[in-house]
């Protein structure tokens, strides 16, 4: 899916986003906040920042911070809520992540929850983000990860059928490949687990009922051993009603 086509998906779920208790209340976001330590005198940059629910847990504790997204209707929501919140510190900007418009050495503090799985070229992120922050700045990141290499195919397929914009989800092991040839250091981790009710995970998207039924079959595919490795759960009829999406954060330091 191209960067277009991932606005119009998100420009057409915003308020949904908005709204979600995953993305504004999740298990990430604390864990997160520990690992970025923010600091009064921090310049924080949030990538992706969708209807902006990290960029506004981080403003509170940094002097300044930019949320940057692609979808338009994402940020309109998080600009109203600037507005009614009376939240000074804050700004809003239309970017992608792969070409983000700040000079070199910009920022101490660069955060990306929820998102990275969509980067169309996550290394092209990682420079962004190396290039705007200032040396010995951090990057922590949140983002879900496959649990095994032998499953990526799977969870891709499985996530791009209940939302297109997804790209690719990574190991643990791949992730530290990228941010090694990226140049940063690996400080801290974290794995968060994330049991997600599959009608509220479709409707969050806008799936059809075909999306539905296919999401379906495909659970209903899995060998007995990775259900359990993919905590796939069903109910009596054979039916999935809820899975696990394990969450990395991390810590990277520039």
């Amino acid at each position: 899916m191209t960067t277009a086509a991932s606005r119009e998906q998100f420009d057409a779920q915003a308020a949904k986003y908005a709204a979600s208790p995953v993305h504004k209340h999740g298990p990430s976001l604390p864990v997160l906040l520990e690992f970025a330590a923010p600091a009064p005198d921090d310049a924080a940059l949030d990538v992706a920042t969708g209807t902006g629910h990290t960029a506004f847990m981080l403003a509170p504790h940094v002097g300044r911070i930019v949320g940057v997204d692609v979808s338009a209707g994402m940020l309109a929501q998080a600009r109203a809520q600037a507005e009614r919140d009376n939240v000074p510190n804050i700004a809003f900007e239309e970017a992608a992540a792969e070409n983000l418009p700040f000079p070199d050495a910009h920022f101490t503090l660069v955060t990306s929850r929820h998102a990275p799985h969509h980067f169309r070229d996550l290394a092209a992120f990682l420079a962004e983000a190396r290039r705007v922050l200032v040396p010995g700045g951090r990057l922590v990141i949140a983002d879900q990860i496959s649990p095994r290499a032998d499953l990526a195919e799977w969870v891709d397929t499985w996530q791009t059928t209940r939302d297109p914009s997804h790209y690719r989800q990574r190991t643990v092991e791949q992730w530290r490949g990228l941010t090694d040839a990226a140049g940063f250091a690996w400080e801290a981790e974290q794995i968060v687990p994330y049991e997600l009710d599959f009608a509220w995970w479709v409707q969050q998207s806008g799936c059809d009922a075909a999306a539905r039924a296919d999401l379906q079959r495909q659970a209903a595919a899995v060998s007995p051993a990775d259900r359990e490795v993919l905590g796939l759960t069903f109910d009596a009829a054979g039916q999935v009603v809820r899975h696990l999406e394990p969450m990395l954060v991390v810590r990277l330091r520039r």
